[in-house]
């Protein structure tokens, strides 16, 4: 697995920037094993990933508001429950790649509430 650089949107509304260097990574930030959420544009095309626990509602983990009206408005659905990470799309190889700065930008302009942590 490479070096990723992405966002963590948390349940309780807060962001982070964090950075992912192995599956574990993405593990704790979700809380638990991880499920990819693609994201498209409207043109269908692929912008971006996010992860969410793939048990989020057995578990009753809480709703995550602004990631769902994220990847619904990304083209996808809209309940997802626990935290959320955003990274790029896969490349070539089907590694993750760093998150699209149009939608770090998006995100942060957005979102309600930022924490300092990470990188």
């Amino acid at each position: 697995m490479r070096t990723t650089k992405g966002i963590i949107i948390n349940s309780t509304g807060t962001m982070e920037h964090k950075t992912f260097t192995a599956l574990k990574d993405y593990q704790e930030g979700v809380k638990g094993l991880i499920e990819a959420v693609r994201l498209y544009n409207y043109s269908g095309e692929e912008v971006a990933c996010m992860y969410v626990n793939e048990e989020g509602i057995m578990l009753s983990m809480p709703m995550n508001p602004y990631a769902g009206a994220l990847s619904f408005m990304l083209g996808n659905t809209p309940h997802l429950c626990g935290n959320a990470i955003i990274v790029g799309k896969a490349d070539d190889e089907g590694y993750d790649t760093d998150i699209p700065e149009w939608l770090a930008e998006f995100i942060k302009e957005t979102c309600p509430e930022q924490l300092e942590l990470g990188a």
